[in-house]
């Protein structure tokens, strides 16, 4: 499974990205567009060594490293980028797929939520 694939390739790049600080401990994967769209997903990231940077510059170092360490092919699959400042808030955004706000028209659909994944 394709989903899969990039789920162990950004595993294995935020447990690199320890060795310089960058303390990622969980990830998650929501479709995008609400499946809509094939292998397009929106990366939601726990960044607790983050916590103390504003969220645009946050997620400027989580791009930078996708850019820098993913394939094209998988940076391509991932159409939006949310970093958190700990699991709980991951967990708590999942029902929204990662967004800051529930998506207006689909609150009564019945959909897989996503999974979250630990970086250890």
């Amino acid at each position: 499974m394709v989903a899969t694939a990039l789920v162990e390739t950004l595993q294995k790049v935020f447990r690199e990205a320890k060795k310089d600080g960058l303390i990622i401990d969980a990830i998650g994967l929501a479709p995008a567009f609400h499946g809509m769209v094939k292998d397009s997903y929106v990366l939601g990231v726990s960044a607790p060594s983050l916590s103390e940077v504003h969220e645009y510059e946050s997620m400027e170092i989580i791009l930078k490293l996708l850019w820098q360490r993913v394939t094209p092919e998988q940076r391509r699959m991932i159409n939006r980028v949310r970093v958190f400042n700990n699991k709980e808030d991951l967990d708590d955004h999942k029902y929204n797929d990662f967004a800051d706000y529930p998506y207006e028209g689909y609150a009564g659909i019945q959909r897989k939520l996503p999974l979250l994944y630990p970086v250890d």
